[in-house]
């Protein structure tokens, strides 16, 4: 799984080098994939906890959301702010910042809607949107899994919004990509995919998903039939579930052993800071060695490199010491 979510990673940082597969944005599909496995592992990570009473189990689930996510943030955070420092230019850092945009950075829910408050125009680390918008599903996790019903009832009312954008009734890059209301839908399939030992690991709901595939598969073969149909991301996002569901059921069932283990375990680790990283290393390669900006290659490793030291050296010290449980799942970007 960590090689897997180390390409997903690495996607969206080609695609923000203006790299498109077929004319296709492959960022947006890697991202979707990335809500799935959010779904997934957040689900299992609940229900490792199941002998807890509810409130210690809901303070226990945050606290290692809070240590998982923020330390590599909050390092990649500083790289961002020293790349702004020493003059980096990017519309992302366009604006003058006052004490809402330094607010709006280190919050980060709040740079999921930049279209309402243009928190985009000063964004530290542009990726970040898609990691608020995880947040907010983290935030509502213990809520949706207290009642099976309202996890299910929060699938159908997504889904509803999900297709009201696709049909343009609502805007559908907004609604259709970039806020929880239109991809929360992707993150509870991913719970439904996560296993639970009373059911013998079986897929929850799976009619449910079957039917949901089936209709968004259908979906991306129109879209590639009739091109006059797109409207922005709609095809990269039905793309990113219709490929992704079934990828995210096969790469489960694989299983590495000995140096292959550790080695997808580092990749796994590192892909949340590549990630997180690659703006503000594209944005110091602009000044300090303009030619290499343009270079996927040294794009990659230097975001490899980020997220090498900032996983060695801050990650995994705070994790040995406020991360509670044994092995805990790698995941990525902010899972």
């Amino acid at each position: 799984m960590g090689f897997f979510r180390f390409i997903l990673a690495s996607l969206v940082l080609v695609s923000h080098m203006g790299i498109t597969i077929s004319g296709l944005n492959p960022g947006v599909t890697a991202v979707v994939i990335f809500y799935l496995l959010a779904g997934q592992v957040v689900c299992r990570l609940w229900q490792r906890q199941a002998q807890l009473p509810y409130p210690q189990r809901v303070r226990w689930f945050y606290r290692d959301r809070l240590w998982r996510i923020l330390p590599m943030y909050g390092y990649v955070l500083i790289v961002g702010y020293t790349a702004w420092l020493v003059g980096a230019d990017s519309y992302f850092l366009s604006s003058t910042p006052g004490l809402t945009d330094w607010l709006n950075n280190v919050l980060v829910i709040p740079l999921n809607y930049y279209m309402f408050n243009q928190s985009d125009t000063f964004t530290l680390l542009p990726p970040a949107w898609s990691l608020a918008v995880e947040l907010q599903f983290y935030l509502l996790v213990p809520i949706l899994l207290l009642r099976s019903h309202w996890l299910a009832l929060a699938w159908l009312m997504s889904v509803a919004v999900f297709v009201a954008a696709q049909s343009s009734l609502l805007d559908t890059d907004v609604f259709g990509y970039r806020l929880l209301a239109g991809v929360g839908f992707v993150f509870i399939c991913g719970c439904w995919l996560a296993t639970s030992e009373d059911r013998k690991h079986a897929i929850q709901h799976p009619l449910a998903l079957t039917l949901l595939w089936s209709g968004i598969s259908v979906y991306v073969a129109i879209l590639l039939y009739y091109p006059d149909l797109r409207q922005p991301f709609n095809l990269e996002v039905a793309l990113g579930f219709a490929a992704g569901l079934p990828a995210v059921i096969l790469v489960s069932r694989w299983k590495l052993s000995g140096r292959l283990h550790k080695a997808q375990r580092l990749a796994g680790a590192l892909s949340y800071g590549v990630f997180l990283a690659h703006f503000p290393v594209i944005w110091l390669l602009e000044l300090w060695a303009p030619m290499l900006s343009h270079n996927v290659a040294a794009v990659l490793a230097g975001s490899t490199l980020v997220a090498l030291i900032g996983h060695l050296g801050v990650e995994r010290p705070l994790w040995r010491r406020h991360r509670a449980f044994v092995d805990p799942p790698v995941t990525s970007p902010g899972f």
